[in-house]
């Protein structure tokens, strides 16, 4: 549904003029530049200019969360990592944007602790987003490339962007972008794939797959999605399962493998973090050197930074005064 906290946001991104909802047909601003509501969403998506690699990553992604469209029983679990730095409670009635929504599975977790949200994606993810967001009275999904998310400047008390930004050709461009939608004494929180700054199993498999990517992101969605379920079993074979064992009886050569997040997981997990990492044409990891310059220059606080095979930061705008 349009929420009344989406219309006091929204701006029309060809003249700037506030937007009134049109029920089904969509929205409209007074000098009635009309943007559609198309299966459940609000399509903002030809208001920005695509380069061949962001149809790309568009292509990718919409493809990737219809095709595993369905929530999980694990997401929730998955969600507990990536909340764990996150004060969920202490955003009652604020309002918030997941920036980069795909299939709305961490959107539904924030939508039961803020008071409205907005889910964004730049890609036709923005249907599935749609309909596993339908019972969510709060949230307002929208089709819209971030960076040009039509928003006026600090319109968020709360933005998450998780798994998004390392996928785009300037990811700092659109960090930027997500400092000027959060309001004054509003918290961010973003995950960017990292990479590890010594040599070892982990470099070691980095490299093997960045070699396997240079194929993979150059067959078709449908290809990759039958050989996805094989490379994963390999690798919860190879890793997984395994580390596990090593875990639960105490043999720490086992319980140091990587990919733990996965251990008490079904397979089907892997199997579509597989196909998430060997089909998006843009992938960018980093150290804590790379992303301290980009808090710092945004004038952010940081609040929580780890690294698990991928940095979890939290941070703050200090408020106005």
């Amino acid at each position: 549904m349009v929420t009344q906290e989406f219309l006091d946001r929204v701006r029309c991104p060809r003249c700037g003029e506030s937007m009134k909802d049109l029920d089904w047909e969509g929205v409209a601003c007074s000098n009635d530049h009309r943007f559609a509501r198309t299966a459940g969403y609000l399509d903002f998506s030809q208001e920005a200019a695509a380069s061949g690699s962001t149809e790309a990553t568009f292509a990718s992604f919409g493809y990737e969360w219809n095709a595993f469209a369905d929530i999980r029983e694990e997401d929730e679990s998955f969600a507990e990592i990536y909340f764990r730095d996150l004060d969920l409670p202490g955003l009652a009635g604020k309002v918030g944007l997941d920036a980069g929504c795909g299939k709305g599975r961490y959107t539904r977790v924030l939508s039961r602790h803020l008071g409205a949200e907005v889910a964004l994606d730049g890609s036709v993810a923005a249907e599935a987003a749609a309909r596993n967001l339908a019972g969510f009275e709060n949230t307002t999904v929208i089709r819209s490339d971030l960076r040009a998310a039509p928003f006026e400047p600090g319109s968020f008390d709360f933005i998450s962007s998780l798994g998004v930004l390392h996928h785009l050709d300037d990811p700092r461009k659109g960090f930027d972008r997500l400092v000027e939608l959060l309001a004054p004494g509003g918290q961010i929180l973003i995950y960017l794939y990292s990479r590890p700054n010594h040599i070892g199993l982990r470099s070691s498999a980095l490299k093997m797959a960045t070699a396997t990517r240079k194929v993979t992101v150059r067959l078709p969605h449908k290809t990759l999605k039958r050989l996805s379920a094989p490379i994963a079993a390999g690798l919860y074979g190879a890793f997984v399962a395994p580390g596990k064992f090593g875990e639960d009886h105490n043999f720490p050569g086992l319980a140091h493998l990587p990919m733990d997040a996965y251990r008490g997981k079904p397979l089907r997990s892997l199997v579509l973090d597989t196909f998430d990492r060997l089909s998006a044409p843009v992938e960018y990891r980093y150290v804590w050197e790379d992303l301290r310059p980009w808090f710092e220059e945004a004038g952010l606080v940081v609040d929580a930074a780890r690294d698990e095979t991928g940095w979890f930061v939290l941070a703050h705008k200090p408020a106005a005064g």
